[in-house]
């Protein structure tokens, strides 16, 4: 997919994508052919500083789930992101949102988080957003069409003001994606 973003956005001149695992069947079906799941970033700028955090797993989840950490300078300005995808399900997705906010916490630092955090609300786990600013809470907004709700976020650290929000049309997956600027 990030290939085919590139090719259509070019600016976007610098990409990475991890994959993570290769699924072959789903639901017990077997697919036509197999589907590399991970994650990817697709920038204008350099991508700096690259590592990546695995998660813990679920009992029962054969997918296993990372976030990928990187940096971008703007003009002298280092900006620090993590792109994430946490667990299908709430009471996981939550653990690894914890789990990962303390990681950050342990290494002094905070970034801006984006992805499908699997959460139908995750403006009501405020206790774990201190220091943060949801995307949601600047402009509600649908990003996963089939239930007609929200589980895609950008969380900012305090400081960061949100200018723009908007969520895209479906185009290469089930969920839109966002469009988010920053004053």
């Amino acid at each position: 997919q990030v290939e085919i973003l590139k090719n259509q956005l070019h600016d976007y001149k610098y990409s990475v994508h991890s994959t993570i695992c290769k699924k072959e069947f789903q639901q017990e079906q077997k697919l036509e052919k197999p589907v590399q799941h991970g994650l990817s970033i697709l920038s204008k700028y350099p991508i700096l500083n690259l590592f990546e955090y695995f998660l813990s797993q679920s009992d029962g989840e054969t997918e296993p789930r990372s976030v990928i950490c990187f940096d971008i300078e703007i003009k002298g300005v280092l900006y620090k992101f993590a792109n994430i995808h946490f667990a299908n399900k709430e009471e996981w997705a939550k653990k690894q949102l914890t789990d990962f906010l303390n990681f950050m916490y342990l290494r002094g630092e905070k970034r801006i988080m984006a992805g499908d955090f699997n959460l139908y609300d995750l403006p009501k786990y405020k206790e774990l957003l201190t220091g943060y600013t949801l995307s949601y809470d600047y402009k509600p907004y649908i990003s996963y069409p089939k239930d007609n709700w929200c589980l895609d976020y950008v969380m900012s650290p305090t400081g960061y003001k949100f200018k723009k929000v908007e969520a895209l049309e479906e185009h290469l997956s089930d969920h839109k994606g966002l469009l988010v600027n920053f004053e």
